[in-house]
């Protein structure tokens, strides 16, 4: 049987593999000239930098900590996150540390004061306008003195590189890179198609188009940060958050940083000039994507996973589930 898997980020390349392991032929299409999606890491100065932005693998969930770890040995790291608020710089989550340094705070001070600001500079819409499932994302609040930002207990970045697990992940598949949106239309025998491109997109935008955010990247080499992540909770500064790379293996030797500043905004829909990152659920989106969902839904022999397919904001470790769950069937 033949299944063609369109794009070639976490959720393609979980597909794959499932698929190559059940005696598909597998075939890959990806627009990008690489694989591995915004997981993309390369070498530049020393350090394996993430080329889209920081990617952590973590996870709550044994078997998905299993299967990453079939393709790649993981290094334990977690990101320390820092805020610099217009009381200084303050670890978050608000945590005993936090608390030494600022003092109590109730939970919607700690919302004035680290995350309103910040998240309308991400969404470029008011804090009050955002939906639930983004503002309560991130836990405001950590018990105790941990400075991992996450609470999970399966976390680290791929030893080797996330290049290298994806290389891995799709051994033996064909890959094909730097294709057009449309390449993977001229395999006609196929028996599936596993899309993890935007679902507007696949339906040639019949209901309009839905929108994303995008981020721009400000990259340089200099003094390293004190911590991996410090986040720009205030509007006058406006980039979202700096990141140091040198942090994700250690480097201790090194006495340079390669740093990137975020900044947010609106994803290019004409001409694709930047990347879809997140989607906008809220305002006319989501009654928008209902109906691309029951075309999905309607539409035999085609999987559709992974954060632009389902529009979903997901972690890495959901990506991979969720694509899991869309194939236990096949």
């Amino acid at each position: 049987m033949k299944a063609v898997v369109v794009g070639c980020g976490i959720s393609g390349a979980t597909a794959a593999f499932l698929l190559k392991s059940r005696g598909y032929d597998v075939e890959v299409f990806e627009t990008r000239k690489h694989i591995a999606g915004n997981c993309y890491d390369e070498v530049v100065h020393g350090v394996t930098v993430h080329k889209y932005g920081a990617h952590v693998f973590h996870t709550n969930r044994e078997e998905i900590w299993n299967f990453v770890n079939k393709f790649a040995e993981f290094n334990n790291f977690c990101p320390n996150v820092w805020a610099n608020t217009r009381e200084g710089l303050i670890p978050i989550p608000y945590n005993d540390l936090t608390r030494d340094i600022i003092g109590d705070k109730t939970q919607e001070e700690i919302i004035d004061l680290i995350f309103r600001e910040y998240s309308e500079k991400m969404w470029g819409e008011s804090w009050e306008n955002l939906p639930a499932e983004i503002t309560s994302r991130i836990a405001k609040i950590k018990d105790g003195t941990d400075r991992c930002y996450h609470n999970d207990p399966y976390h680290g970045v791929p030893i080797g590189g996330f290049v290298k697990m994806f290389e891995n992940m799709l051994e033996g598949v064909k890959v094909h890179l730097g294709c057009t949106r449309t390449d993977w239309q001229i395999v006609r025998n196929r028996d599936l198609l596993v899309f993890t491109g935007s679902i507007d997109s696949y339906f040639r935008y019949c209901y309009g188009r839905l929108d994303y955010r995008s981020l721009i990247f400000e990259w340089h080499k200099g003094e390293k940060q004190k911590v991996f992540q410090i986040n720009e909770c205030n509007k006058d500064k406006t980039w979202l958050r700096s990141i140091d790379h040198s942090f994700f293996y250690g480097n201790e030797n090194l006495k340079h940083g390669i740093i990137h500043k975020e900044y947010s905004c609106t994803y290019d829909q004409v001409f694709g000039s930047n990347e879809p990152f997140y989607p906008v659920n809220f305002g006319e989106n989501p009654a928008m994507y209902k109906k691309y969902k029951k075309l999905a839904d309607n539409t035999e022999n085609v999987i559709f996973t992974g954060r632009l397919a389902t529009y979903k904001y997901v972690d890495l470790d959901t990506a991979v589930s969720q694509t899991m769950v869309n194939l236990k069937d096949i």
